[in-house]
């Protein structure tokens, strides 16, 4: 579905697909990254490259918290990794959107870092 949706934009085969890093407590918990398992299929899928351009810099947990905590621990989730290209197209993947606090802070760190082309994608299931 991600792949027809991207089609409509055009080319998207020199994107780098970042997936949002989930907290290592849930990874722990679940016992995969789900995003990233998401992320690796659809890049085999569509010939793109996979791209761990950020990291994680806390491990709040965002379930369960109001807007403005959330928005104030989004502020440190995630860093750019300092080798990362800041002429790529990265398109940013992720699980939910809730709030919006967690993307437009990784839409920011890679912004701080001198990325200019940064597209969003999330991947919801209702029911």
């Amino acid at each position: 579905m991600l792949a027809d949706l991207l089609n409509e934009i055009g080319d998207y085969g020199d994107m780098c697909v970042v997936p949002l890093p989930t907290i290592s407590r849930h990874i722990r918990e679940r016992g995969f990254d789900h995003i990233d398992l998401l992320v690796k299929k659809f890049v085999r899928m569509n010939a793109c490259t996979r791209s761990r351009a950020l990291i994680r810099g806390n491990n709040a947990v965002q379930v369960g918290a109001s807007e403005a905590k959330r928005a104030e621990q989004a502020k440190t989730a995630y860093i750019p990794k300092d080798n990362i290209d800041r002429d790529a197209n990265y398109l940013l993947v992720d699980d939910v959107w809730t709030t919006g606090s967690s993307m437009m802070a990784a839409c920011n760190a890679l912004q701080k870092a001198g990325c200019k082309n940064i597209n969003i994608a999330v991947i919801a299931k209702s029911g």
